[in-house]
């Protein structure tokens, strides 16, 4: 079976499921078409603030876009030096275990105490606890060139930046795509959980709200929405942009 028919039979079995629970206990699990109207509502009519949710998931969606953007490239500068200095990458191979210790919520908290519950205390947050993940993958990538290549290009007197250029970089794409699909799932999931702390924009400060409230429809229909937007990011735009990229293999 092809990736749409799954993906259709997968979603049609999940919202069964989910119909079938509400039909159990409605109040515990709103209705699928319940949630739908509240998400038509929050669309074209506004949430509690006079704002759309569109605008919400807009202003996450910057936070997640400058988070992943500047993880990949912290870790593209980082992986890169740690390949060309042998003295940085054992510096780093030695503190890539404690920087990926921490659990994201307490960097948020300690991040958001020293910057102010803000924009940029989201960014850097994010940034920080997701960046070592990034650098583990593209620092793997560099280690599997083939030595073989590397070796012709010297024997033909090849410049450093042909090297790069030719063998490093075509070799690293796959491995930087791989790092920005993951990044991206998990940037959203963390920039969501930084908003819930008391950012007074974004999806996860609409999620908090109507938390307080008691209101589980309502923040089913916030987390139907983010889920939604993520998979057509997923795959009306990485995927199309990843096949694009690769054409030249299947070629």
């Amino acid at each position: 079976m092809n990736r749409a028919p799954r993906i259709a039979v997968s979603l049609v079995a999940f919202v069964a499921g989910w119909w079938l629970l509400s039909l159990y206990n409605g109040r515990m699990f709103p209705s699928p078409v319940a949630v739908g109207g509240l998400i038509v509502e929050f669309v074209f009519e506004g949430d509690i603030d006079n704002r759309s949710a569109l605008y919400h998931l807009w202003v996450t969606f910057g936070r997640v876009l400058a988070s992943t953007a500047l993880a990949l490239g912290i870790a593209l500068v980082i992986g890169i030096a740690m390949k060309t200095n042998d003295g940085v990458a054992k510096a780093f191979e030695a503190w890539l275990p404690v920087w990926m210790t921490p659990p994201d919520v307490v960097v948020i908290l300690v991040v958001m105490v020293i910057l102010g519950f803000n924009s940029l205390a989201v960014v850097v947050a994010v940034t920080f606890a997701y960046t070592p993940f990034a650098l583990v993958t593209i620092w793997q990538g560099l280690q599997e060139v083939d030595p073989g290549l590397v070796e012709m290009a010297d024997a033909f007197e090849a410049s450093r930046v042909e090297i790069w250029r030719q063998i490093y970089v075509p070799h690293l794409m796959s491995y930087i795509f791989s790092s920005l699909r993951n990044l991206f799932g998990m940037t959203w999931k963390v920039a969501v959980i930084a908003e819930v702390f008391g950012i007074s924009n974004g999806v996860g400060s609409r999620v908090r709200f109507w938390f307080l409230q008691g209101n589980i429809a309502e923040v089913l229909a916030y987390a139907v929405l983010f889920v939604g937007v993520v998979l057509v990011i997923e795959y009306a735009v990485l995927n199309p942009v990843q096949n694009r990229a690769f054409a030249w293999r299947q070629a």
